[in-house]
Order: C-alpha cells, then sequence, then structure tokens
C-alpha cells in the first residue's frame, strides 16, 4: 500500500514540475499528460488537488473552450521569500562566527 501512495505523490510531483516549464505559460491537462506519461484522468484529479491546496490554477483560453494549468506564483514568491530570509540568517550566522574568531569582516566593503 505504501507504494502506492509513494507513487501517487510522485505523479503529482511530476504533474506540478510540468507546470514549472515553458517559462510558466502553462498547459492543457493532455499535454501534462502526453509529457509525464501520466493518464489523462490522473492528471485531472491531481490538478483539481494542486488547485484547492492552492498550487495551481487553471485560465481560460480565450475564444475557446481549453483551459490551461498554471503554477500560481503567490506560492513561488512566498517560497522564494522565506528561502532568502534562511539564506540570508546563515550568511550573518557565519559572516558572525568568522569575525568573532578571525577579528575582521569576511568582506572587503
Amino acid at each position: 500500500m505504501s507504494e502506492d501512495i509513494s507513487n501517487t505523490f510522485l505523479r503529482g510531483i511530476q504533474v506540478l514540475e510540468c507546470l514549472f516549464e515553458n517559462d510558466f505559460q502553462g498547459k492543457t491537462e493532455a499535454d501534462i499528460s502526453k509529457q509525464t506519461g501520466v493518464p489523462l484522468t490522473t492528471v485531472w484529479r491531481m490538478l483539481k488537488t494542486l488547485k484547492v491546496a492552492g498550487w495551481a490554477i487553471d485560465v481560460p483560453v480565450d475564444g475557446s473552450k481549453t483551459r490551461v494549468w498554471k503554477v500560481n506564483g503567490k506560492n513561488l514568491v512566498a517560497i522564494a521569500f522565506q528561502f532568502k530570509k534562511s539564506a540570508l540568517s546563515q550568511i550573518h550566522t557565519i559572516e558572525k562566527e568568522f569575525s568573532d574568531i578571525a577579528g575582521e569582516g569576511l568582506r572587503n566593503d
């Protein structure tokens, strides 16, 4: 049973990663299915789940019944901001440790 759960999770990651490609322009369900090899009905369920979780949005194509799915950029920006904060904190810790030991800063400002 745990193997089924892992496969489901991995397929979900494949679907999400597929949305990152093509400069985040979005893809149809059929495009995602073809590219990932994940069955269309599974892609649809995963996209709906990603939408509910706030990770994907579906956008109508003008003059068509087609919709493209895109990554919700707000989540990516929030993650990038948190990563930046974490990385800067680590850098400041290293700088302080170096300064405490060497008696000088790392930067040549």
